[in-house]
């Protein structure tokens, strides 16, 4: 196997990182302002980044020869189980310390932050935007109804972000 200085790829990595950095960092914000789990600013980009980093791998694995298409669509899958469990731990985090089940839209986040990091793994930037800004309206504008339209009273100790959805 050649040494990695000799990567192709150099050019079309660093441009995907920073693209799945930059696009999860509004939801990551909105999260890190919101979410009582605490999930924002650094775990969002991280789980985008990584998700996009492994999906990489893959992809250039499959140029190389060395995965075939199913090893391309089994990445996929065991990134998609692994974010999960990430979102879970928010889940859970959040749980402990609220009655009833809450860090859902969090959970959702991380894992959607993970579908936007594969998408610019394969090239599909504008659908990555398009995810970006569909998610910060939803965890934001969106939040900001549903905790409008139910009012604090009727859940104590929830976040002002309307994290429990």
């Amino acid at each position: 196997m050649p040494f990695a200085s000799e990567d192709q790829h150099l050019l079309d990595t660093v441009v995907a990182i920073v693209a799945a950095y930059l696009l999860a960092l509004p939801v990551g914000w909105e999260r890190e302002a919101k979410s009582a789990a605490r999930v924002g600013l650094r775990t969002l980009p991280l789980v985008s980044v990584g998700s996009c980093a492994y999906l990489l791998i893959a992809r250039y694995l499959y140029e190389r020869g060395i995965f075939d298409a199913d090893g391309q669509a089994r990445s996929l899958r065991a990134m998609m189980t692994g974010i999960g469990f990430i979102g879970g731990g928010a889940i859970l985090k959040r749980a402990a310390h609220v009655e009833g089940v809450g860090g859902m839209t969090t959970a959702a986040s991380v894992w959607t932050m993970g579908a936007l990091g594969a998408s610019i793994a394969h090239g599909y930037y504008t659908f990555a935007v398009v995810l970006s800004l569909t998610s910060l309206v939803v965890v934001d504008v969106t939040g900001r109804l549903t905790t409008g339209r139910r009012g604090q009273s009727e859940r104590p100790g929830a976040p002002a972000g309307g994290d429990a959805e």
